[in-house]
């Protein structure tokens, strides 16, 4: 092979192999972080209310590539006791506000927190989507703050299985007014 031919057969290579990268970022791609303030009453399942109307916060992450959005909460409530990492379970409800799918319902759940000392905020996640959400896809925290926090309406639900006993903590509520929905 000539050093003409090789050179052109070199120069193919890398193009094809940049075409092939560009392609494959797609839409998939990291985006920034978002935070938005929630109201939220939270009330456990033994019958303690741990906040009514109290200020927190929710945030997105979306890592990109092929992995789910993931969403993290500040919660109104502080920590009676000393909670260990990972001893929470989160489901965290939002449904899609715009485009085709409008209205559907996108849960983010799992078992993620830090180690929480007494009277620290809890902190919850992030936590995953079932599934990655379409670029574009604008969600917010399902309002619920219609009614009192209950097996049956919650935004948000905590599931802990500390000192042997099983509790499930509902948080009612919703975004902040005025806040914009979280966009991945």
């Amino acid at each position: 092979m000539t050093r003409t031919r090789f050179a052109s057969a070199g120069i193919v290579c890398v193009a094809g192999a940049l075409a092939a990268s560009a392609a494959l970022s797609g839409t998939a791609h990291a985006a920034a972080p978002e935070f938005r303030g929630v109201v939220l009453t939270c009330q456990d399942s033994i019958g303690n209310t741990w906040a009514t109307n109290g200020a927190g916060e929710l945030g997105s992450s979306d890592p990109g590539g092929t992995a789910a959005q993931k969403m993290k909460l500040t919660t109104p409530m502080t920590a009676p006791i000393q909670i260990p990492p990972n001893a929470l379970t989160t489901t965290m409800r939002t449904v899609q506000t715009s485009g085709a799918g409008a209205g559907t319902a996108w849960d983010f759940s799992g078992t993620l927190n830090p180690p929480m000392n007494i009277g620290n905020p809890i902190r919850l996640g992030p936590v995953p989507a079932a599934s990655r959400l379409a670029a574009g896809t604008k969600v917010r925290l399902v309002d619920t703050s219609g009614a009192a926090p209950s097996a049956t309406n919650w935004s948000v639900k905590i599931e802990s299985h500390l000192g042997g006993v099983t509790v499930f903590t509902y948080c009612a509520g919703g975004q902040a007014t005025g806040t914009d929905d979280f966009t991945f």
